[in-house]
């Protein structure tokens, strides 16, 4: 059984089944975009029109989006698609999210459906965003039609528990992400969850600034491709602060630009 299913989750999910071994895939949340669509990668998409350069004071709940699961998204030679239904296709069992375990039992969630449905309606909101900006940039002819794909196929009522004590399940693999620790930093800049308080980097305490995180100050913040605008953000108020200025954190790349820092 493989726990999660986003990027990690399906790939492993994939690669285990194709070696011969029966796998059951258990999700939640996900993110479902195709690898290709209109003959381009989705990335080249998601940055030609500007979803990736969408900026944290411009969505409505940043702390939401933060924590919004990775893409299920798979790179290969071939640029297929890995999807759910890829996976239904080859033979894996989708079940809900993992909710705990009872005497010998997993317990799953029975939102699978509703998660899928609400997956496929994103992945068209943004190939809609796409088509309309082709439609204002691009002439007739310069790129494939545009196309919608099989919306995920699950059952009507997938099983809300699986008996971990028969033998059929022998390995569990977690692809649940990750979190930081940052018990090393010894500054008053925490939440009461333990996370770091910051606008946009610029952390609750004068000079500390962070980097990396998911849509930090960019939607492409933890990919290499945003960090470099992110860094020069951050430099500029980096600047003012050892100058004594005072810099809005949301105003940082207007400064930079204007040439406040270098």
């Amino acid at each position: 059984m493989v726990v999660g299913a986003s990027a990690s989750g399906t790939q492993i999910a994939e690669e285990l089944h194709r070696s011969g071994r029966p796998v059951t895939l258990s999700l939640g949340e996900h993110v479902r975009v195709p690898r290709v669509y209109r003959g381009r990668d989705i990335k080249w998409w998601m940055d030609a029109c500007g979803v990736l350069d969408e900026f944290y004071t411009e969505v409505d709940d940043i702390n939401r989006v933060r924590n919004v699961p990775s893409l299920q998204l798979a790179g290969s030679d071939d640029r297929r698609t890995v999807d759910l239904n890829s996976l239904t296709d080859i033979g894996v069992k989708l079940v809900g999210r993992l909710a705990g375990m009872a005497d010998g039992k997993a317990q799953f969630s029975g939102s699978l459906p509703n998660l899928c449905a609400l997956a496929d309606l994103k992945m068209n909101r943004l190939l809609d965003r796409i088509d309309e900006w082709v439609a204002e940039h691009m002439g007739a002819g310069e790129i494939d039609p545009p196309h919608r794909f099989d919306t995920t196929r699950v059952e009507a009522s997938p099983p809300l528990s699986m008996d971990l004590t028969n033998g059929e399940i022998k390995t569990i693999i977690w692809a649940t992400g990750f979190r930081p620790d940052h018990s090393w930093i010894d500054v008053p800049a925490f939440d009461r969850k333990g996370r770091l308080k910051h606008d946009g980097g610029v952390v609750e305490s004068p000079g500390m600034y962070l980097m990396g995180i998911p849509f930090l100050r960019r939607r492409k913040s933890s990919l290499i491709d945003g960090a470099g605008d992110d860094a020069r953000d951050l430099s500029a108020h980096l600047a003012a602060h050892l100058d004594g200025r005072v810099l809005v954190p949301s105003a940082c790349y207007a400064e930079q630009t204007a040439g406040g820092a270098t």
